[in-house]
C-alpha cells in the first residue's frame, strides 16, 4: 500500500470517528458539558492535528477558561482554544493557530483580544527576551502550580 492510499484510508477512518463522536454528542444533548467538551475536542483534533487524548484535555481547559467569562466572541474562543495546549505563544504564533482554527485571523485583532483576555484574568502575559511577550492560559499556570 503506497503512501497516498494509506493517507486516504486514514482520512476515511478519521471521518468515521468524527461521525461517531457527533452521534454520541447528539445523544448526550447539545447543552451538556460532555457534549461541549466533545465538540471542542473534535475541533482541536481536526484544526490543530492534535492527538485525541491531548485534545480532550485541551478542550477541558478551554471550557474551564470560558465558563467564568460567560462565553466569549468567536475570536476570543479561538484564542483560548489555540492556547489550550499550555504552550506559551507569541501574538504572531497565536494568530497563526487562530487562523488554523477559524480559517482567518488578524494579528491586530488577536493582540486586542489577548489584552482583553489578560484583563479578564483568562490569560497571563509572560516576558521573554527583549521586547517580546508570550501568552499562556491561566488554567495552565494554575495547573502547574497545583502539580508542584
Amino acid at each position: 500500500m503506497d503512501l497516498e492510499e494509506r493517507l486516504e484510508r486514514l482520512e476515511r477512518m478519521l471521518a468515521l470517528v468524527i461521525d461517531r463522536l457527533r452521534r454520541i454528542e447528539s445523544l448526550l444533548g447539545e447543552n451538556s458539558s460532555e457534549a461541549r467538551l466533545m465538540n471542542a475536542a473534535i475541533d482541536l483534533v481536526t484544526a490543530l492535528s492534535m492527538p485525541a487524548s491531548m485534545a480532550l484535555e485541551a478542550a477541558r481547559r478551554s471550557i474551564l477558561t470560558l465558563r467564568p467569562l460567560g462565553g466569549a466572541d468567536p475570536i476570543s474562543r479561538a484564542i483560548i482554544e489555540a492556547l489550550s495546549e499550555c504552550r506559551p505563544l507569541t501574538i504572531s504564533e497565536t494568530a497563526r493557530r487562530v487562523r488554523m482554527i477559524r480559517g482567518t485571523s488578524s494579528r491586530r485583532i488577536v493582540r486586542e483580544r489577548l489584552l482583553g483576555l489578560e484583563e479578564r484574568g483568562a490569560v497571563i502575559k509572560l516576558k521573554t527576551s527583549g521586547h517580546r511577550y508570550k501568552y499562556v492560559l491561566r488554567e495552565c499556570v494554575d495547573r502547574d502550580a497545583e502539580e508542584a
